[in-house]
């Protein structure tokens, strides 16, 4: 059984959820997995025992967080000679819109590149307007936006988009990988 983590950076909780069901069917498939939050307190990882690794972050004003930006950056050495894979979370990822859901994976592509991670195992996944756990500014300018979007305006519940079969079906790939892989010789 090799380790297979799955790393996540969150500002809603939203990534948690996605990040903790992609360890759910990876330990399924019979791998080592646990979601494990991103901080900078973070100690680095023992890379000797993982075979693959997941990183996932979510988009806020076409951003992902600093502590993905930063972990990428730190451990690229690491993933690049793996079959790791990357998970974006966005709202916008919801939309029916080609141009949109260029843009999305765009953001996701060149959030791993400018990090000198070269993966092309990239998942762009739907959040979920989280209504109820937004102070009153975030929620006013969330409102508008999806207003302006035609999306859900019912501030007194949250709404989700997330696709969670497209979630197990990019877990059960990263698995694959993972199962069809040889073990990583460890990097200095």
């Amino acid at each position: 059984m090799y380790k297979l983590p799955v790393f996540y950076a969150t500002t809603d909780g939203h990534t948690r959820r996605i990040a903790e069901t992609i360890a759910s069917v990876l330990r399924e498939q019979g791998l080592q997995s646990e979601a494990i939050e991103l901080s900078s307190r973070m100690p680095h990882p023992n890379w000797i025992n993982i075979r693959s690794a997941v990183v996932g972050a979510s988009v806020h004003a076409g951003h992902h967080q600093r502590a993905a930006a930063d972990f990428i950056s730190r451990e690229a050495q690491h993933l690049n000679v793996r079959p790791a894979a990357f998970f974006s979370v966005s709202l916008s990822a919801a939309s029916s819109t080609p141009s949109k859901l260029d843009m999305i994976r765009s953001i996701a592509t060149k959030f791993v590149r400018d990090a000198g991670w070269q993966t092309d195992r990239i998942a762009c996944f739907a959040g979920k307007l989280a209504y109820t756990k937004y102070g009153f500014i975030k929620r006013f300018i969330m409102r508008r936006i999806a207003a302006a979007e035609g999306g859900p305006t019912d501030t007194s519940r949250d709404h989700e988009f997330t696709d969670w079969g497209a979630v197990r079906e990019f877990a059960l790939k990263v698995a694959d990988a993972a199962h069809g892989e040889a073990p990583v010789q460890a990097v200095s």
